[in-house]
This record gives C-alpha cells, sequence and structure tokens, in this order.
C-alpha cells in the first residue's frame, strides 16, 4: 500500500529525476504549510506572511499537479525554480528575520536541487547556480542598509524554533538529493553492466548460427576442466561441405550450416553440454560425461543428422571423440583429437572415431 501510495505521487523509481522532483515539489509544498502554522501559532510573522506562505503552498502543489499528471516535468522544473529562487527566497528574507532567520539553510537547499534537477540541462543549471549563488549579495546589502526593511522575530526562542525546524527540514531534503544521486549511479552502473553483458555474450557468439565461437571455447575447456568430473569433447566436422557450397551456392551452405547448427544446440540442451562453431563448418561439443556416455549421444546426434529436412537430402558429419586428461593442455587435447577427426574421415566419413 505505501508503495503504491508513493508511486502515485512521485512517480517510477527507474526515472530518479522525475521522482526526486515530485517529491521536493510535496516537500516544499508541505513545507510551506507547517511554516505557515508555525508562524501563525507562535506570531513569529504577520499575516502577510502567512498569507504569502499559503499562496506559495498552493502554488507549489500546482508545479506538481501538472508535472505528475500532466507530463509537463521539464516547464514545470524550470517554473519551481524561478519561483523559488526569485520569490520564494527574496519574501522568506524579508518576513522571516533576514540574515537572523532561516533562508541561509534554504538558499542552499535551492542550490543543490537546481545543480540535481538540472543536471542534464546547463544552460538553465548555470542560470540557476549562479542566481542561488548572487541572490543572497543584494538581500544582505539591502538589511545592511535597511534593517527596518526586515520582519524581526518576537523573541528569540522562536527565532531558534524556527531555526531547528528549517534545518530538519533542510536535512531531509539533502538526504532526498544523495538518494536521488545514489540511485542514479546505481541504474547507469546497471546498464553498464547490462551492455557489457551483452558485449560479452556477442563476443562470444557466433553471428550465423547463434552458437558459441572458439573464444567462448577456449574459456570453457580450461573453466569446465577444473569443474567437471568428467570432460569429453567432439571434434564435429560436415562432410563435404565445400562441395555443397560450389554446387548449391553459398546461401544454401548457410542454411546446412543454421540447421546443423540446430542440431547441435539441441543436443547440448538435451544433455547438458556446450555446443561451438570453432570453424567453417567445424564444431565443438563439450559433454560433462564419460567417453562412453558422450559415444551415445554421439550416435544419436548421427541419427538425427540424417533426417534433417533439407531442400537437397540430408547432410552427415564426422568426427573425433576423446575424453579430456588432467594433466593436458588444451592445444594438445585439440591435436589428440583433431588426428581422430582425420581418420573418421579417412574410414569414409560419415562416423565417429573413438581414442
Amino acid at each position: 500500500m505505501i508503495e503504491k501510495t508513493r508511486s502515485w505521487l512521485l512517480g517510477s523509481r527507474d526515472n530518479p529525476q522525475q521522482y526526486t522532483q515530485h517529491a521536493v515539489q510535496l516537500i516544499v509544498f508541505v513545507a510551506f504549510l507547517y511554516a505557515a502554522a508555525i508562524n501563525y501559532v507562535t506570531s513569529a510573522s504577520g499575516y502577510i506572511n502567512i498569507c504569502i506562505q499559503l499562496a506559495m503552498s498552493i502554488s507549489t502543489l500546482g508545479i506538481w499537479y501538472r508535472s505528475r499528471w500532466h507530463n509537463e516535468y521539464q516547464r514545470m522544473a524550470i517554473t519551481f525554480m524561478v519561483m523559488i529562487t526569485t520569490i520564494t527566497l527574496p519574501i522568506n528574507w524579508f518576513l522571516n528575520g533576514g540574515s537572523f532567520g532561516p533562508t541561509f539553510f534554504l538558499n542552499i537547499c535551492v542550490f543543490m536541487y537546481i545543480s540535481v534537477a538540472f543536471r542534464k540541462n546547463p544552460y538553465y543549471r548555470y542560470f540557476g547556480q549562479s542566481f542561488a549563488v548572487l541572490v543572497p549579495i543584494p538581500l544582505v546589502m539591502i538589511e545592511y542598509y535597511h534593517p527596518e526593511w526586515i520582519s524581526t522575530y518576537p523573541d528569540n526562542e522562536t527565532r531558534l524554533i524556527d531555526l531547528a525546524s528549517t534545518s530538519v527540514v533542510t536535512s531531509i531534503f539533502m538526504l532526498l538529493m544523495m538518494e536521488n544521486l545514489t540511485r542514479k549511479f546505481l541504474l547507469r552502473h546497471s546498464k553498464v553492466e547490462q551492455l557489457s553483458e551483452q558485449l560479452r555474450q556477442l563476443s562470444e557468439r557466433d553471428s550465423l548460427t547463434g552458437l558459441l565461437n572458439r573464444r567462448a571455447f577456449e574459456s570453457s575447456f580450461t573453466e569446465w576442466k577444473e569443474t567437471k568430473e568428467c570432460l569429453t569433447i567432439a571434434a564435429v566436422d560436415l562432410d563435404f561441405f565445400k562441395k555443397i557450397n560450389d554446387q548449391w551456392g553459398h546461401y544454401y551452405g548457410d542454411e546446412v550450416l543454421i540447421n546443423s547448427s540446430t542440431q547441435l544446440s539441441e543436443m547440448s540442451k538435451d544433455t547438458g553440454s556446450l555446443a561451438f562453431r570453432t570453424g567453417g563448418e567445424e564444431f565443438m561439443l563439450m559433454m560433462p560425461c564419460t567417453l562412453n556416455e558422450a559415444y551415445q549421444h554421439i550416435q544419436i546426434l548421427h541419427d538425427r543428422f540424417a533426417e534433417m529436412k533439407l531442400l537437397n537430402g540430408p547432410v552427415t558429419f564426422s568426427s573425433g571423440l576423446a575424453e579430456v586428461k588432467p594433466d593436458e593442455s588444451q592445444d594438445q587435447f585439440l591435436k589428440r583429437v583433431d588426428r581422430l577427426l582425420y581418420q573418421a574421415k579417412n574410414q569414409g566419413r560419415n562416423c565417429t572415431v573413438v581414442e
């Protein structure tokens, strides 16, 4: 219920800039109401100041409404900035104790708000920041030369209550700004991680078939050798693929590769294995099982290739199958399994040779 209410008032957390903008506007709306109530109860300022604070409160609520429910975020953000820098701060200075009041606290809040809310709009950000920095200067000078223009507190106790209340509001406001910045950082970091993962996957995938590529094979070989109890790998090579390309064209050759890769991919899913395209018509099937179990899987794969529906008939493959030894390197294993593959080709193709 709380989360639904927060979402209704502020919008989505996935858009931290608008989320924070709406939160600030509602805080300012409540702050103006609170200030008007405190001033009325304690008689800290006159009725003119109280009426102005109520008017500012209603205006802020209207700005929030237009921003939240009429998709006028940017325009309302600018309106809100102009209102608090050119109207709210000067009025608060004159009607709420001048340099003895809470306006300096509020000015710090305004400066930080502008820095966060207009982070992507440097023109408005620099304008607002400059105004927030410069506006106290003429106010201090006016107070110095015309102190009678400043509405003073009736007593020191009232002034301390007002300062303490403003300090609490300022602290809450600063926490909200910090949460906004943290949320933005986390969202950006999450997007960077997602893009990094996407790039990693793209770098390890074959663009035509979608299978893992040689780079992925090299890293997976090292990882699986260290983590799997048994590791058996089949080197698979499509038979007479060059002839298929020459006779039927490269588009048909791509179709053969894609269909063959589909069979390898389905086999890898069925057996908890990994399938790789390591060259033109060359593939690897990495299986976390014993040599005998892997041989049965490869025989099933031969049967599935024989049942493939291709325009010019099914294709076959030759393969060499070997279990990885604990003390051998990747290069040593590849040389060993390649020899088995060549033996299969020399034995007439469409078969698997096991060491």
